[in-house]
């Protein structure tokens, strides 16, 4: 699999460390060494990011990995994703273990919550503790296959975080592809608001299943 990196905003120096093509989505449009920059104008949110930065990348590229500019993958993340996809090959979407700085376990996977479960106000937030298929994996870092994500045209920009990652893996397990979580990969993410993450994920996951529900 041949990988590209979408990222936005201002990615810090692990960056560069990365393989394949990075293309950065910004609103002012600084210069990024070793990017591509898009520059849009103005601040937009990480759904609408990723599909600009995806669709910048060259045609060979068939993964695509989207990384928050806070995130910082563990030794051996990117190679365990793609492990996993190539034990996966309908999985669409690949997501590692999130963790903070303080190494707290962060929101990373889960299944697709329903109004049953919001009925019995236990919507599910856990992820499964070995490699599985899931109903959605978070979009601070996740690698995609890009056939995937063009069958099901992106990320839709209306929702913001979590719930386009959400939304996400509902439309491509729609679609036939699989969401996969694979917490043998590792990824710290570093302090601050996401581009677009208005809520925590247990109020947007809340919020899916009273939209789902209607």
């Amino acid at each position: 699999m041949q990988i590209g990196v979408v990222t936005w905003g201002a990615p810090g120096d692990g960056f560069a460390h990365l393989p394949g093509p990075l293309v950065v989505v910004t609103a002012e449009g600084a210069s990024v060494p070793g990017a591509q920059v898009v520059a849009v104008g103005e601040e937009l949110a990480r759904a609408a990011a990723v599909n600009r930065g995806v669709a910048a990348l060259p045609a060979g590229v068939d993964g695509v990995l989207v990384l928050d500019p806070r995130a910082a993958p563990g030794p051996g993340a990117l190679d365990a994703l793609l492990d996993a996809a190539a034990r996966h090959p309908r999985a669409g979407a690949l997501g590692p273990l999130l963790r903070g700085t303080d190494g707290a376990v962060l929101p990373s996977a889960g299944a697709l919550p329903t109004a049953a479960d919001l009925r019995r106000s236990r919507i599910p937030t856990g992820a499964p503790r070995r490699t599985a298929p899931v109903g959605w994996v978070a979009a601070e870092c996740v690698l995609l296959r890009r056939a995937a994500l063009e069958s099901v045209d992106g990320f839709d920009p209306r929702h913001l975080g979590p719930l386009d990652a959400v939304d996400l893996g509902a439309r491509l397990g729609r679609a036939g592809w699989l969401a996969v979580h694979v917490p043998g990969a590792e990824v710290v993410v570093g302090p601050g608001p996401a581009t677009g993450m208005l809520e925590p994920v247990d109020r947007g996951l809340r919020r899916y299943a009273r939209d789902r529900r209607r």
